[in-house]
């Protein structure tokens, strides 16, 4: 009994790498408008994902595996970098507040939503072609939280330095455009993969392209 046990256990792991051989490929999703994706399946157990819609990207990246008949999707382990950490700060002789945001290439990164506490109230601004978000000084800061509209992000307000009135954050572009996949079902059909990851009622179908 126990070696008959042992043999069907085998015969369904022998099924199962079968059935994820035959499924490694290249996936692109089709008919949903203005929305362009792929999804690559790599034969050892890899995958990559990108989705892009109007000014938004997304990535994610991990691993893949067979089961129960379905592809599950696992997002590899992630640093955990704030979306947007202070560089530095210091005291200037102006007559404003600035916050700067910058990507990590040093670069400046304009339309970001800055919401700055004072001891006076909140008052909100946007960053600027050079990444510069201005706020008259009407009192000592206390916190900013930034929002990124299109990826729907906000951040916890982020302590400063109430003695300091220039600020310099720098953004962790590729934390904020990352979908996390934990367990992500994708029902298999043919060559037709289905996720549901934005909601029961919103099916993207991903079919294999012909260069397999």
């Amino acid at each position: 009994m126990i070696a008959r046990l042992s043999l069907l256990g085998s015969v369904a792991v022998g099924v199962a790498a079968g059935q994820a051989a035959s499924l490694a490929g290249h996936y692109y999703l089709q008919n949903v408008r203005e929305v362009g994706s792929e999804l690559v399946l790599q034969p050892d157990g890899r995958f990559d994902f990108m989705l892009a819609y109007g000014a938004a990207d997304y990535w994610a990246k991990g691993t893949w595996r067979v089961q129960d008949g379905v592809v599950l999707l696992n997002s590899a382990p992630r640093r955990e970098p704030p979306p947007f950490r202070l560089l530095r700060s210091s005291a200037t002789p102006t007559a404003a507040i600035r916050i700067r945001v910058q990507g990590a290439n040093g670069r400046p990164v304009p339309n970001i939503d800055v919401t700055l506490t004072t001891g006076k109230g909140t008052s909100d601004a946007r960053t600027d072609s050079d990444g510069i978000a201005v706020f008259p000084r009407e009192s000592k800061p206390r916190s900013a939280v930034f929002r990124v509209r299109v990826y729907q992000l906000e951040t916890e307000p982020l302590p400063l330095n109430p003695a300091h009135d220039d600020f310099t954050f720098e953004i962790d572009g590729q934390g904020i455009t990352e979908l996390r996949f934990a367990d992500e079902r994708m029902t298999v059909s043919g060559n037709t993969l289905t996720m549901f990851h934005w909601g029961p009622d919103q099916s993207m179908k991903y079919v294999r392209g012909n260069e397999r």
